[in-house]
């Protein structure tokens, strides 16, 4: 009996793999990183995090390797635990295409692993779970982010939402050990890959929570195990939260909210996108699949139980609510416009439906019945969605060369990139990257000379003029400027280097620790006597604060996972599993 179950999981293991390598194998057939709204944006982060923990070193706070190498605090701000996954496929993979898609392989396996758990603890049944994985990772949304918008961190973030509502199920059911732990280590995974989609579950979460309340039979335990659920995960993301709080104090550009009116969609789009298994740059919908699920889902219903209907309804509500159906263009001015696309709800019913939709359809053809018809249909899912990824890659093969030359490389917005033109168009690798030029997080007096940064303009005494490639030299958490012709005695240098805090950093003249001033535009700025040529390097610190809550966070994280096997070697013990 032990052996058969071993054997069924093994067979379950390379069914996920074969998919995983079946879900990329179109666009890694191109040898190109095809074009995707975010994909230079990402690119640019798995490389830093490439080049820093390659130096040996831990995911530098700010960008000296890349973002055209101005100290961007992009880090600080935006979450970098799934980039760490990247960096030992990049090392293996020397070459970046192979290494950037099997990166993906990885994503879209562990993405239907974990939701093949969760739906096999709440339903007890394999063949529900299968089919909700594929209904799920198969989605055009799920396609969408990975292709389409290229977003690496959304991406990822979705990855762990099935473990987080298997805490709350677990919960739910008075196993409060097994579901505090799984839910605190779901958030918190998604909490390193995305804050946004972190906060999205942790409000859905609420929302079951209170619509079961009349059903719980043990209110105040559940309610402390969630206190004390919230007390670890705020432990377990300290090594996140704490640089955003601190930097609170900065004033940054923070990313634009016009796109919260400007770039929402219809009712009828969504449908019509839907309806058609469309992928594509800026056209988000849910496939045809779930689409055909939400409208006659109802018909079920009847014979539905409690969480298959609050799935239905919630799957439907966000289905909606991600539309213009709901009058968003009333919170253009509050906080809530800096969610920019309310469409990100869609992964959200695309979760929900997709579990009422598996679980209805195998209530109808059970596996022991209608086998046949059940690998029918998976098979289909299967088969639409790489209908819907060959779509995509057959118009960009058509429509987006591949970037070939050095105006391509500074500007590969449109430009497939090969194993050159990725290495190539990389800023680390170039004097001006203007496709990296982001407004995002750069200090807010910095903001009106900010493509003078990233040109990489030095201002000696009232004398300006752009450093050459050869005269910056990129390290971990600095960067090191040559500068010559100083006529002047005294000279007072200002570099394209962004400071935001400027305790956090040192400055340093030929070697000798100096004093580091800050411009009235948040720049590094530093005073050279009786020099007339001088290697200046400006560094990052740092702080300790960041150091203490990373260890926080590791051995919280840590103590989880221990506790899960635990957790589960007792129970393998007491089920006779093992001795």
């Amino acid at each position: 009996m032990q052996q058969k179950r071993i054997f069924q999981k093994a067979e379950l293991v390379i069914l996920f793999a074969v998919l995983s390598l079946v879900y990329v194998v179109l666009a890694w057939h191109t040898k190109t990183v095809l074009v995707g709204d975010d994909r230079l944006f990402h690119m640019e982060r798995l490389e830093e995090v490439y080049k820093n923990i390659g130096s040996g070193h831990f995911i530098s706070m700010i960008s000296t390797y890349s973002f055209g190498k101005v100290g961007q605090a992009v880090n600080t701000y935006y979450p970098w635990g799934n980039l760490l996954f990247y960096v030992p496929i990049r090392a293996v993979l020397k070459n970046p295409i192979s290494a950037y898609y099997f990166y993906m392989v990885m994503e879209q396996f562990l993405g239907l692993v974990l939701a093949y758990l969760f739906a096999h603890r709440l339903t007890k049944r394999w063949d529900v779970a299968i089919l909700f994985s594929i209904l799920l990772r198969f989605s055009v949304y799920i396609l969408f982010n990975d292709f389409g918008r290229a977003d690496i961190g959304e991406s990822w973030a979705f990855v762990f939402v099935p473990v987080a509502f298997l805490g709350l199920y677990y919960l739910l059911k008075a196993n409060y050990y097994q579901g505090s732990i799984c839910l605190v280590l779901g958030l918190s995974a998604e909490m390193y890959c995305h804050v946004l989609t972190t906060i999205f579950t942790i409000g859905l979460l609420l929302v079951v929570y209170l619509l079961t309340l009349r059903y719980q039979t043990e209110k105040k335990k559940l309610l402390l195990a969630l206190v004390i659920s919230v007390v670890a995960f705020v432990l377990a993301t300290l090594a996140i939260t704490v640089p955003i709080i601190r930097q609170l104090g900065v004033r940054t550009v923070i990313p634009t909210s016009s796109f919260f009116t400007e770039k929402e969609i219809g009712f009828g789009t969504l449908v019509s996108l839907s309806f058609n298994n469309t992928l594509g740059q800026g056209l988000p919908n849910v496939g045809l699949a779930i689409l055909v699920i939400a409208l006659l889902g109802f018909l079920g219903l009847k014979k539905s139980n409690l969480w298959e209907t609050y799935s239905y309804i919630l799957g439907v509500l966000l289905l909606a609510a991600s539309t213009l159906l709901f009058p968003w263009y009333l919170l253009k001015n509050t906080p809530v416009a800096h969610i920019q696309f309310m469409w990100r709800l869609l992964p959200f019913a695309t979760f929900f439906l997709a579990l009422y939709g598996a679980s209805k359809i195998c209530s109808v053809y059970s596996w022991h019945t209608n086998g046949f018809k059940l690998i029918i249909l998976n098979v289909f899912l299967v088969i639409i969605a790489l209908g819907s990824i060959e779509s995509f890659t057959t118009n960009q093969t058509k429509n987006n060369s591949v970037a070939t030359t050095a105006t391509d490389f500074m500007t590969p917005y449109t430009h497939r990139l090969n194993a050159k033109g990725y290495l190539n168009s990389l800023s680390l690798n170039q004097a001006v990257a203007e496709s990296v030029q982001y407004e995002d997080y750069v200090p807010y007096a910095a903001n009106v000379v900010r493509k003078k940064v990233f040109y990489h303009q030095i201002i000696v005494n009232k004398y300006k003029y752009y450093l050459s490639a050869s005269s910056m030299k990129s390290g971990y958490q600095a960067m090191t400027y040559k500068v010559g012709n100083l006529k002047n005695k005294n000279s007072s240098i200002v570099l394209p280097f962004f400071i935001y805090n400027a305790k956090d950093y040192t400055a340093y003249v030929n070697g000798k620790r100096t004093t580091l001033f800050v411009s009235k535009h948040s720049l590094a700025q530093v005073h050279v006597k009786n020099k007339r040529s001088a290697v200046i390097k400006i560094r990052y610190n740092t702080p300790m604060l960041y150091i203490v809550a990373r260890v926080i966070s590791i051995l919280t994280i840590l103590l989880l996972i221990v506790g899960l096997i635990y957790l589960k070697l007792k129970r393998m013990k007491k089920s006779g599993q093992i001795k």
